[in-house]
């Protein structure tokens, strides 16, 4: 594992080594997805004294970079790992102060991490600023985007890892079950999705919903700290200051709602594009249009 720091010193990376046959470590930074649906990672390999972006595609076995005009794969790379990601549009070069790096050329100049749609793929590549684009490899080639995302820092929220019977001190709390049993603020993997959650300890369990149905997780992280509260949004507008617990494959943020069912208050995962709330329930995944966003105040 290597650590690295963005200018300023301010905020930290971490970069995990990898190789084909080696499994994706957790909490990998989602990049975008492949033409055909694959989820695709943030990833940086080195190659002729540069440190480029690449493109992590587990389904593929590899990663890749471009470089003089060329797709290039890489069999020796490493995948950024973390939290409190998130991606900025810009164009033409640009990136802002928080933009993550994956490191720099030969001569010096430093290379961002973007994204880019292309050929129906969210693909991840080099920005370079003196150039005044991003780069992505696709289809054996390097592809030039003069509009691209930035992969940014965001604001990161304290979550902790728990078991189903222990709940971390200042744990936030979300509501309570039908019988009342008290509900936590959580969030768990699921095919390669950080996804809200709710945490019950006097049950021993923790839900997410996918797919349209509930699905228990033992490995979850719990929110933890002061300052948090539950805001109704107006006409389904997300406020800034919104908790998510990562993003979906497409770049979608994952917000952390809460509804009442049944005599529940239970916490679930905010869709924006669908504009409404999905929480698990009873062994599936109810929809509801009325419902409360978390905020950090």
């Amino acid at each position: 594992m290597m650590g690295s720091y963005h200018p300023g010193g301010v905020n930290q990376t971490t970069w995990v080594y990898s190789a084909p046959a080696a499994p994706l470590p957790p909490f990998a930074v989602i990049g975008g997805h492949d033409c055909d649906g694959s989820p695709m990672y943030v990833g940086r390999a080195m190659h002729e004294g540069d440190n480029l972006p690449a493109k992590v595609v587990p389904s593929k076995g590899q990663a890749y970079i471009c470089w003089g005009g060329l797709e290039i794969p890489k069999h020796n790379y490493e995948v950024l790992v973390g939290q409190g990601y998130g991606w900025q549009p810009c164009y033409n070069g640009a990136v802002p102060p928080n933009a993550v790096r994956s490191g720099l050329t030969r001569t010096g100049e430093p290379l961002y991490v973007g994204r880019g749609h292309y050929s129906n793929s969210l693909c991840v590549g080099k920005i370079h600023p003196s150039h005044g684009c991003l780069y992505i490899p696709f289809g054996g080639q390097e592809i030039r985007l003069n509009t691209y995302e930035v992969l940014v820092f965001e604001h990161i929220n304290n979550w902790v890892a728990a078991t189903p019977n222990y709940t971390p001190p200042g744990a936030v709390v979300a509501g309570h079950d039908t019988d009342r049993a008290v509900i936590y603020v959580g969030r768990a993997m699921h095919e390669g999705e950080l996804l809200p959650a709710k945490i019950i300890p006097s049950k021993g369990c923790a839900y997410v919903c996918y797919g349209g149905y509930e699905i228990n997780k033992r490995n979850h992280e719990v929110l933890c700290g002061p300052g948090y509260a539950w805001i109704k949004p107006h006409h389904h507008v997300i406020p800034p200051n919104a908790v998510f617990t990562g993003r979906s494959r497409n770049g979608e943020p994952l917000f952390v709602g809460r509804g009442h069912h049944h005599g529940s208050l239970t916490p679930g995962l905010v869709s924006v594009s669908q504009r409404c709330l999905f929480i698990p329930y009873g062994g599936r995944e109810i929809r509801i249009s009325d419902y409360e966003v978390l905020i950090k105040q």
